[in-house]
């Protein structure tokens, strides 16, 4: 067995200036397991026929997943940027563009794009389902030895795929992009950090601080990743969680290529209350800290303040009041999400008709 080693962390590098096929049996993620279809936690079929001894003789196939959604203009400057890098890898590449329900005229450009390039390939969804599982419907789906993660507006520079490619042939499991150098307000970097590392503070398992989805990544990190059936998909978290060797190289983000931003504040702080949601339950345990330190004060109040019995009824019926308000918000949000699980339902459809891989 081929021993692997640990790879420290890339220094920053400057950047470069510079026919429809059959659907997979895979429609949604997130079947019961009684269902016939194939599970997300079942590795997708190797797409080469060498033994893992075997597999350094072979070229590594690797698939670009890359989120759309309403973002035309992006679209043909992207591939022309990032098939130049892949072209200069050992690889057998592909980039696979995940429709999100896309309205603008997104869907015909990929198309357009598949006809002149047939490793680009397209999924379709059948509405808009999110980012993450945009980004699941394409692990998911895909068969590859290696996967990388990339949005379309190019802030996230095409050219390091480069660099994560060379740490991953080094013998990293996850290559990511650091994300902690933007053009951004003050005030939006300075939110940004605290959710880091307030979500790293009271995380269960670790998480990796400035690393967002932007990576790239074996196979078998991509079977861990997608193995969890949960309908709160938060693959930053799940990245963190697994494990194995990780190798981050830093960057600076850039300003895209055409079109505005689909986030805005409302979007960002909803996104950051399903990263603590989807890798902590600190708010749960909360409860009981508040609790225990409520019963040690509550005494002590009454009894340095001189309290009738009155006002220590009155004072304890207000204590009572917030800390319910604050447990059972938190305990809802909890059950809710614990709900949605048990329903089961597909994180992503996908529209077969639209779809050519």
């Amino acid at each position: 067995m081929r021993r692997r080693r640990l790879v420290a962390a890339a220094p920053a590098r400057g950047l470069d200036r510079r026919s429809h096929g059959p659907l997979p049996s895979v429609q949604a993620h997130g079947a019961r397991r009684g269902d016939a279809s194939l599970p997300p936690d079942r590795p997708v079929p190797h797409s080469w026929g060498a033994a893992p001894a075997d597999r350094s003789e072979v070229t590594a196939t690797l698939a670009v997943i890359v989120p759309v959604y309403n973002e035309i203009g992006n679209i043909e400057p992207f591939y022309e940027r990032t098939s130049k890098i892949l072209e200069s890898l050992p690889a057998s590449w592909q980039i696979v563009f995940v429709n999100d329900g896309s309205g603008d005229g997104s869907l015909e450009a990929i198309r357009k794009l598949r006809t002149k390039d047939e490793r680009v390939k397209l999924i379709t969804l059948s509405r808009n389902f999110g980012y993450h599982a945009v980004l699941l419907a394409g692990l998911s789906l895909v068969p590859a030895d290696r996967y990388a993660m990339i949005d379309v507006d190019c802030e996230d520079p095409p050219e390091l795929l480069r660099d994560f490619h060379a740490a991953i042939e080094a013998g990293a499991d996850v290559a990511y992009g650091i994300r902690s150098n933007r053009v951004e307000p003050v005030l939006v970097t300075f939110f940004r950090r605290v959710f880091y590392y307030l979500n790293r503070g009271i995380a269960d398992s670790d998480i990796v601080v400035w690393m967002a989805e932007f990576a790239m990544i074996t196979r078998q990190v991509r079977d861990a990743v997608v193995a969890p059936r949960t309908t709160y998909v938060f693959l930053r978290a799940e990245i963190g969680y697994v494990g194995f060797s990780r190798v981050g190289v830093p960057y600076v983000r850039q300003a895209r290529t055409s079109g505005k931003t689909h986030y805005n504040f409302w979007n960002m702080t909803r996104f950051a209350v399903s990263g603590f949601l989807a890798g902590s339950t600190f708010p749960l345990r909360l409860i009981l800290y508040i609790a225990a330190v409520a019963a040690v004060i509550f005494p002590l109040v009454v009894w340095v303040g001189g309290l009738g019995p009155a006002s220590t009824a009155s004072l304890a019926s207000v204590a009572t009041f917030y800390f319910a308000l604050l447990a059972l918000s938190t305990i809802a949000l909890y059950l809710a999400r614990t709900y949605k699980n048990g329903v089961a339902r597909p994180v992503f459809i996908v529209d077969k008709n639209k779809t050519d891989l």
